[in-house]
């Protein structure tokens, strides 16, 4: 054999090898990425899923919100809980909860809760109390808010690794545990609230690099969510609208898709797109991608369910946030806004798969309280009302459309 045709052979034994270790650490990482989504109970990835027209109802989204819910004794358990972590904070001994994961900087669990005005958080203490639930983790990446800068250049020093360590905290956390889990990784990646979203490049470097990392250390019962806000309020600050797919980190990274729901379906204020239609817009989107969606984050901002009233919620969108008070009556109040939420949900079940309910006293909560910075949102306890509550069961007690605890 010539030099030539030595050179050559060696070549193509080398592209033949490269070949083949790329071909296999794909098989590798595939077969890691099914036998974690056979695992979690969710069917993630499965046709027959998105097939079934059942939904599984969740309640959020902090400890107290929830206990009080299962504690009235007259619901059936949900088989899901909501709750949320600060992803940068997890080993910040300077924050005693954790970012609200429950495990110290050694990795031991610790009874503190965080709670950042919106209501005590632990996500550990949640997955104890509710073992067969699935957790819905909202894993917040923000480098802050839109007055407030919290962690500069976090999401480009995720993608570099330089927060490997947090990464693998959340490995062990969700090796430790029984639960399946719904991880929204920088949830509400549309919203103007959170800050450095907006450079979509390294929001999807930032959420891929979790994802990697997390399979790398072989974590399974995690489905990874990749969660819109589909707010009118969001279009209405920024004065345009944006389309989600500029966030999109690519289907192997995504198993389900989520949105946020909080304001009346059909109304127009200032032009903006309805709260319907954002959420068509994901919804649409699922079903070109073949995946299933959760409803993250669903509450009827702006009414009272105690007190039977509704105000305004905000100043971009009726009127100074608490004020023009009105009284209502259930009727109302289901009409306006449950049923055609609970519609929505039954006309999109070939994909909505989960819902998560934040069932709490937003306005004793410092962060949504008076003279409400963050504007009105109300109590959406629907054990507050004789008739709501008694609605409510009646909706969720349909076996056939609702997965629920027995």
């Amino acid at each position: 054999m010539n030099t030539t045709k030595r050179l050559v052979f060696s070549v193509a034994l080398l592209c033949i090898s490269y070949f083949v270790t790329a071909c296999t650490e794909i098989g590798e990482r595939t077969s890691v990425h099914q036998s974690q989504a056979a695992s979690t109970g969710l069917d993630r990835t499965s046709e027959k899923a998105l097939s079934q027209k059942k939904v599984k109802l969740f309640i959020g989204q902090d400890l107290k919100s929830i206990r009080d819910y299962v504690s009235t004794g007259r619901y059936p358990a949900p088989v899901g809980v909501t709750t949320y972590v600060s992803f940068y904070n997890v080993l910040n001994a300077g924050s005693p909860a954790y970012g609200g994961l429950g495990l110290d900087s050694r990795g031991y669990p610790t009874d503190m809760s965080i709670d950042w005005g919106a209501g005590p958080l632990n996500a550990l203490a949640l997955a104890r109390e509710y073992p067969k639930a699935t957790l819905n983790i909202g894993l917040n990446i923000a480098e802050g808010n839109q007055s407030t800068v919290w962690v500069s250049g976090g999401l480009k020093a995720i993608s570099e690794g330089k927060y490997d360590r947090e990464i693998y905290r959340l490995a062990n956390f969700f090796k430790s545990i029984n639960n399946p889990i719904l991880l929204r990784i920088g949830y509400e990646f549309d919203g103007v609230w959170n800050r450095s979203y907006e450079n979509t490049r390294q929001y999807i470097n930032a959420y891929r690099h979790i994802v990697d990392t997390l399979r790398a250390k072989r974590v399974s019962k995690v489905a990874f969510v990749w969660q819109a806000s589909a707010s009118p309020i969001d279009d209405i600050i920024e004065s345009k609208h944006e389309d989600i797919r500029a966030w999109y980190p690519g289907d192997e990274y995504v198993d389900w898709m989520g949105l946020s729901w909080f304001l009346p379906p059909n109304k127009v204020v200032k032009s903006s797109k309805t709260q319907q239609q954002l959420a068509n817009e994901v919804i649409r989107f699922a079903r070109i991608k073949r995946k299933p969606v959760i409803i993250a984050e669903a509450s009827p901002q702006g009414y009272d369910i105690g007190a039977m009233t509704q105000a305004n919620i905000s100043p971009l969108w009726d009127g100074t946030s608490g004020e023009g008070l009105r009284q209502m009556n259930e009727n109302q109040v289901w009409k306006d806004w449950f049923m055609p939420f609970f519609d929505y949900i039954r006309n999109n079940a070939d994909v909505i798969k989960a819902v998560s309910y934040i069932n709490a006293d937003w306005d004793s909560q410092g962060l949504w309280s008076a003279p409400y910075p963050n504007g009105y949102w109300g109590d959406s306890r629907v054990q507050g009302n004789i008739g709501i509550s008694r609605r409510w069961l009646l909706e969720i007690s349909d076996q056939s459309f609702w997965v629920l605890e027995k």
